[in-house]
């Protein structure tokens, strides 16, 4: 496969105000709530690459509005029992009412920031390992010196990993007691064997040792289309910003 030619680099920064707002509101509670605008800004100025010429903070919808959990009614759903911080609220306002703020309905900060690092218009800045999915630059601040760039194939073959292994964290369960190891020796032997990815994995969601406990009801090519569309971060061919109207992804294979 030809590899696609690396883009300019760009001089806007989308940060993941999900993971800034929480790291802020944990610290508040066991340091000095008082000095929250000094934690933000300190967080912010450590995130920032430098030569951006703007920051732009991303925030995500409500959970109960996320399109995950319309089409996948897991999707997250331990999390609302989990500990939330008592400044949670007070760091959003603060970032909301003295940054550049960022958000959508429907969709996560993950998918702001998947959305303008595949169209080149910003550089997504993250420590989620997740934003791998999406070709573009990046950035993790507590592992990169300077942005780097994910190519298109190196995107598509970390999101079909994922695909395949699901993602426990966010209660999607992917393919039945298959791992990373696992699902990279798919990837491998299917790629060297000149198979599609797509199709194989497909074929995998209808074999019955494989499939997940809880199913939420779906048959298994369907289910194998919504988890892929859960773990699949957006992009702009999936998210229109002037209507703000949302395309999700599908395989296109056999369906």
């Amino acid at each position: 496969m030809k590899k696609t030619k690396r883009p300019k680099k760009p001089t806007k920064a989308y940060l993941d105000g999900d993971i800034l707002i929480y790291k802020a509101a944990f610290w508040a509670d066991s340091e000095d709530p008082d000095r929250i605008p000094e934690k933000v800004a300190k967080d912010i100025e450590k995130w920032t690459p430098d030569g951006i010429s703007d920051t732009i903070i991303t925030l995500s919808c409500n959970r109960n509005d996320n399109f995950r959990r319309k089409i996948w009614p897991n999707y997250k759903l331990f999390r609302d029992d989990l500990y939330r911080p008592e400044y949670l609220d007070t760091v959003k306002d603060h970032l909301l009412d003295n940054y550049k703020c960022k958000q959508f309905d429907s969709i996560e900060a993950d998918d702001i920031m998947g959305i303008y690092a595949s169209s080149n218009r910003g550089i997504a800045v993250t420590i989620d390992k997740d934003l791998k999915g999406v070709r573009g630059w990046h950035f993790n601040p507590d592992k990169d010196k300077e942005p780097r760039y994910i190519s298109k194939e190196e995107a598509e073959r970390f999101f079909c990993q994922q695909w395949l292994t699901g993602d426990s964290t966010d209660g999607i369960p992917g393919l039945w007691r298959v791992g990373p190891k696992k699902a990279d020796k798919f990837l491998g032997d299917w790629e060297e064997e000149g198979l599609d990815w797509y199709d194989n994995i497909m074929s995998l969601y209808e074999v019955e040792k494989y499939q997940p406990k809880d199913t939420c009801g779906l048959e298994s090519r369907e289910l194998a289309v919504v988890m892929g569309q859960c773990v699949r971060i957006l992009s702009h061919e999936n998210f229109n910003l002037k209507t703000k109207k949302l395309s999700l992804w599908s395989p296109k294979v056999g369906l």
